[in-house]
């Protein structure tokens, strides 16, 4: 991580640790997945709690952790991302016009494939505020969840807009405000010294007063802490 780019499970923050340890699990390769009726991840919170980045991110997860070659030497939550190149993943942005009919096709091209560049012999189907779809739209998706070559990822903000046999099918990881402010230090650290200044340049006060300001949301966080950075001459990382 350079401090604005998360490149692995450790860069991320989790309101529930049995959640985590379910993507420790699947990750390591422990827990099989997809297994027993669940092929998705249904992530669930707040606002910029980092939902969506997460969501576009874990299917190269996926295909790092398939990898015949990974070895993860740091664990898990340090295994870093395949090259999104080397995944075929479709993110499909719900709302403005999206129905079960092109949802369908969309899923159904790609299943018909040859997966011969795939590490887990999957596709990756991302489904971004997938609260905007209509009811009948995210019915239509729960037969195509149990397709043997698909993973899904699921993001919203509203859980209670989302189908329960949606729900039932997923993993679900909640991203919320973490309540130990404590929790972000290493995240602001991690942006400090890629500003090319010291990690312990701000206060550990300072950082978790911020955290606590942000209510949340990484990008007030990061915004807070690249403000400090600049005030102490600190160069943005790009």
């Amino acid at each position: 991580m350079n401090g604005l780019t998360p490149n692995c499970l450790d860069d991320f923050l989790f309101s529930n640790p049995a959640e985590k340890q379910t993507l420790e699990l699947v990750l390591s390769r422990q827990q099989p997945f997809p297994f027993s009726g669940k092929s998705g991840f249904l992530l669930h919170g707040t606002w910029g709690t980092g939902k969506t980045t997460f969501a576009n991110l874990l299917p190269c997860l996926l295909e790092a952790a398939h990898d015949p070659n990974c070895t993860m030497p740091n664990g898990v939550g340090q295994m870093p991302a395949e090259d999104p190149a080397n995944v075929h993943s479709i993110v499909i942005a719900c709302g403005n016009g999206t129905t079960s009919l092109s949802i369908a096709k969309t899923i159904n091209a790609a299943n018909d494939r040859y997966p011969f560049f795939h590490n887990s012999k999957h596709d990756y189907f991302v489904f971004d505020e997938f609260d905007r779809l209509t009811v009948p739209a995210q019915q239509s998706l729960k037969s195509a969840m149990d397709l043997k070559r698909c993973m899904f990822v699921f993001t919203t903000n509203y859980m209670h807009k989302v189908d329960l046999g949606i729900i039932n099918r997923c993993h679900l990881v909640e991203m919320n405000q973490i309540s130990n402010p404590s929790a972000y230090i290493p995240i602001g650290q991690n942006i400090l010294q890629n500003m090319g200044i010291a990690a312990t340049a701000v206060a550990v006060g300072t950082l978790q007063a911020h955290a606590v300001a942000a209510k949340g949301s990484l990008r007030n966080y990061t915004n807070l802490v690249l403000a400090e950075g600049i005030k102490l001459g600190g160069a943005v990382p790009v």
